[in-house]
């Protein structure tokens, strides 16, 4: 039947009802007549295919006669574009279905209207009402809690997902026909019911995750038990039926849906349902979701920006030096705390990473495209997580979280006193729909696993496990013979971050704090340990190791390169040791492991391999090649003396089988110097950027860097590093005093190779630990540098009450005047190297959580850690009253096991001896031994101090 005005002799409908039935009353044998359904629409008010009331009336008029049960039964009136003019237009109607907009245009608000429906109701008329039809002003009933057995107040709370909706058992008859079934749509989880009168039942129930709420975005993601459809049976007679979904105008196409709207229509009118329902005719029988495939941008996603570490994002298009000040920038937006583990926050070492788009593969909200930050955390959680509001899902809420497991706790004491789940940046392949992340748990120790982007699904083959055993197996730099474990702890440490081949084939893991340092290729395809590089063929006493968070960079031949550092004592001359060094190796093939193409290892390496100074304490970056003019294709590297060596990559100066002999000479070293003396060294030598300059005293609290340089080129095509580190007082302090961030110059001048000198030093800021810096631009212009200081020295536990909380600083590039920092106890504590993302013209900070910062921001200051006293006053000398005997049992019982056989960078017994009373009592008391330490008394840390410094007897 077509859509048509009602007729106005509603007199004539209601004689020809009667007459049909005395019909049949007098033949016996006449089938029952059919209902009159009233269907009554409204204006469109969304966007295509959204609340399109018009077409969703003739869609429903359409459903009834196209199906052979319902045609029979039912008889449709129409109204598509909104309440009918004639007052008498319902008078024959057996049943009123609404599907229109309510609130404050609901049609009952015309209290004329509102009358007649009001009679209309008491005569036992049938009432359906479809998606926010059921939706009432706040504090206006309009009756439909006594007509349908509840209502929507306002615009309370909505969710739009996927959602798997099940027939309840009470709703028997109207779920003829009807299998559970899912599909996705905007449903309203929570109705004011009627206290008394009246039966209502259940029809459908689901599972939803409300997305808005109280009248903004729910940044939470909670599971709530929900009824989207219910009969309602009315006392005087009359029944109702509501259904909070059909926002979509596709939701009438599904199949389970439009049989059980047409059951519902059907039962409120009176009419009988058939034993398998009122079958819906023309349209399509496979009601299963549908596929999503991953899909993301950019490319890939990785620690310090690209596979080279460059630290430079050139695509910044919003912030700017002129915007990023203490008025228009702040934080916009924070998730919700990350996941912990025993009792203790989240901390985040793994740098967050920006996507500007995903598709959700699984879940709730499959199929649907955001912005998200990935984070990772040391509690053994991934998660993908809204970077910016999209619909009713707000910035911070969760969209997939993936537990890897239960995180290890390092022995013989956890890594700064916290859990070690994840440590390292992850990285993302966006082309294959995957990220790759390691974790460590206590059964399995380390793992790689491969997860698929848009859901967190650990993916077939995936983890592999990552074990020396293995390693050894395939070592490209075995020595003769396999030396035995030193360490009685398995304390290796993947803290630097994670890396791709150019095709994604290869994942590439560093692993530092073990036997050795290693540099591990995973066959992405076959899900197997592919290749391995050990950095000391022979190993002894941990040296080696590449822990830096730069972890593995990568160039776009596909070449590798990899920082190894040292531990105490850690050196040996032998060859194929490659302590302290820069390696550059050519990546796995089908028949061939990893093979050493190039090494650099500076002149003095035998003296800072003795005194933990590592080479390795960030990592290396690959420059990106020069315009015009000198073409030599650099990297860059530094280290905790506070050095900065500059190498060409395409003539790396060293050896493959061993290290150049030592020197005390600076001008041997051949990386590319300056042509100018150094004040240091009084000849020509590498350039010392943090100072002053030792081979002695630059580990622990008094290294001078731990963090990648980022790079830069202006509009003049000049190449510039940002470095941050700690320049010291004096020799031996561990006192930070400016510069902690400096631009330096690549000077290429005709007929000379290209060198480094220091451009400019930022003067005011002292920088207590900080990460890598990071340059955003827009090109070559509107740049700012940004660096994450930890704002506690690299002792600091990251446990407790007490536990540091960082800054985030935003400097402009070309002057390095200061443009903006985070408040006091604005983060939340955080790991330790770690780097902000950028995106969207937001900034992320990964902390216990993701903190984010932008235009429009506010300024939030939250009360600041109070520091611990007790030791902040070195006590006095000790007096005799504690026996000699007493503090062997103390150093016996809390010292021996790590410093008797120290490994790594584990001071030996004999370096602690040399150490200042005072640096040993700062270390007990609030530093690095601090749980060593607990419960001693000032008296006892003096006397242990003293018991240190006498050294072994």
């Amino acid at each position: 039947m077509s859509v048509r005005k009602a007729r106005p002799a509603a007199r004539w409908r209601g004689w020809r009802h009667a007459a049909a039935l005395s019909v049949c009353v007098l033949l016996s044998a006449c089938a029952e007549p059919p209902r009159t359904v009233v269907i009554i629409g409204g204006a469109a008010s969304e966007g295509p295919g959204k609340h399109d009331y018009p077409q969703g009336v003739r869609k429903l008029q359409a459903l009834i006669e196209a199906s052979p049960d319902a045609r029979a039964a039912l008889r449709v009136v129409a109204y598509p574009d909104g309440w009918p003019q004639d007052p008498r237009a319902l008078d024959g109607a057996d049943t009123v279905v609404w599907y229109f907009d309510g609130l404050d245009r609901h049609p009952l608000r015309d209290p004329q209207r509102r009358r007649r429906f009001e009679a209309l109701m008491q005569r036992g008329v049938g009432l359906v009402a479809l998606h926010q039809s059921s939706t009432v002003p706040v504090g206006e009933d309009l009756g439909l809690a006594r007509w349908l057995g509840g209502a929507r107040e306002g615009m309370f709370d909505r969710s739009t997902e996927w959602a798997q909706l099940l027939p309840a058992d009470t709703g028997a008859s109207l779920s003829r026909g009807v299998a559970a079934f899912a599909y996705r749509d905007e449903f309203y989880p929570t109705f004011r019911f009627a206290a008394a009168g009246g039966k209502r039942l259940p029809v459908l129930k689901t599972t939803l995750h409300p997305q808005f709420r109280a009248g903004r975005p729910v940044i939470a993601d909670r599971v709530e038990d929900v009824t989207v459809a219910w009969a309602f049976e009315r006392d005087g007679g009359g029944r109702g039926f509501v259904y909070s979904g059909a926002h979509y105008l596709s939701a009438l196409d599904r199949p389970q849906l439009a049989t059980l709207l047409l059951n519902a229509i059907a039962w409120s009118a009176g009419a009988q349902i058939p034993r398998d329902g009122l079958r819906a005719a023309g349209l399509p029988a496979d009601d299963k979701p549908p596929e999503a495939v991953a899909a993301a941008s950019p490319q890939r996603a990785t620690f310090h920006v690209d596979a080279a570490r460059s630290g430079w994002r050139s695509d910044e298009a919003v912030l700017t030096p002129q915007n990023v000040d203490e008025t228009r920038f702040g934080e916009v937006w924070q998730s919700l705390p990350l996941d912990g583990v025993d009792g203790q926050p989240a901390r985040l070492y793994a740098s967050p990473l920006y996507l500007d788009r995903l598709t959700l593969t699984q879940g709730p909200l499959r199929g649907e495209v955001f912005p998200v930050v990935i984070a990772a955390s040391n509690s053994g959680y991934v998660y993908a997580i809204a970077a910016a509001q999209r619909g009713d899902i707000a910035a911070g809420r969760i969209l997939w979280r993936t537990r890897l497991g239960a995180p290890c706790h390092l022995q013989p004491a956890p890594l700064d006193g916290v859990a070690t789940g994840i440590l390292s940046t992850p990285v993302i392949d966006a082309k294959r729909g995957r990220l790759y992340v390691t974790h460590c748990d206590p059964a399995a120790r380390w793992q790689a696993y491969a997860l698929d982007i848009g859901s967190g699904a650990v993916q077939p083959g995936w983890p592999v496990r990552l074990d020396e055993e293995r390693f050894n197996a395939v070592n490209a730099n075995a020595g003769p013979r396999r030396l035995p474990p030193k360490r009685r702890h398995d304390f290796r440490v993947q803290r630097g971050a994670l890396n791709l081949s150019p095709d994604g084939g290869q994942l590439y893991v560093v692993f530092g704090e073990s036997e050795t340092g290693w540099l591990v290729a995973v066959d992405t395809r076959r899900a197997e340990v592919s290749s391995a590089f050990a950095a000391v063929a022979m190993p002894h006493r941990g040296s080696g190791g590449i822990w830096g968070a730069g972890g593995p960079a990568v160039d776009l031949e596909g070449r590798v390169y990899v920082v190894t550092g040292s531990g105490f004592e850690g050196y040996q001359d032998s060859a194929h040791d490659w302590t302290q060094s820069v390696l550059q190796l050519t990546p796995p093939g089908e028949k061939h492991g990893f093979a050493l193409s190039g090494t650099y290892t500076p002149f003095n390496y035998c003296q800072s391999a003795k005194m933990d100074i590592d080479l390795g304490s960030g990592g290396a970056i690959l420059l990106p090649e020069a315009s015009s003019g000198d073409r030599r294709r650099l990297l860059a590297v530094g280290g905790k003396q506070g050095n900065v060596y500059l190498l060409d990559r395409d003539r790396m100066p060293g050896r493959l089988d061993r290290r150049p002999p030592c020197s005390d000479d600076a001008s041997s070293d051949a990386s590319l110097l300056p042509p100018q003396r150094q004040p240091q060294f009084g000849a020509r030598g590498p350039l010392n950027v943090f100072g002053p300059y030792s081979e002695r005293d630059a580990a622990l609290d008094l290294a001078r860097s731990r963090s990648l340089p980022a790079s830069f080129r202006d509009r003049h095509g000049t190449d510039y590093l940002f470095v941050t580190g700690n320049s010291k007082r004096a020799p031996g302090s561990a006192d930070s005093v400016p510069p902690s961030l400096v631009r330096l110059r690549v000077v290429r001048r005709k007929g000379l190779a290209p060198f480094l000198e220091v451009d400019r030093r930022q003067t005011s800021l002292v920088l207590a630990n900080p990460g890598s810096p990071v340059v955003n631009s827009r090109g070559p212009q509107h740049a700012i540098v940004w660096v994450l200081d930890e704002n506690a020295p690299r002792s600091a536990l990251l446990s407790g009450a007490d536990a540091p909380r960082p800054v985030l600083y935003a400097l402009e590039a070309e002057s390095l005047r200061l443009l903006w920092r985070s408040a006091p106890g604005e983060l939340h504590t955080s790991g330790k190297y770690n780097e902000p993302a950028f995106g969207g013209g937001q900034v992320y900070v990964g902390t216990d959580r993701i903190q984010a910062f932008g235009l429009g921001g506010r300024r939030i200051s939250r009360p600041a850690p109070v520091p611990p006293t007790v030791a902040t006053v070195v006590p006095p000398a000790p007096s005799s009253t504690l026996a000699g005997a007493a503090v062997d049992e103390i150093y016996r019982q809390r010292c021996a096991a790590c410093h008797d056989h120290a490994v790594g960078n584990i001071p030996p017994r004999d370096v602690i001896a040399r150490h200042p009373r005072e640096r040993i009592v700062h270390a007990l008391s609030e530093g690095a031994m601090r749980p060593q330490a607990a419960g001693l008394s000032a008296e006892q840390i003096a006397q242990l101090a003293d018991y240190l410094r006498r050294g072994r007897r």
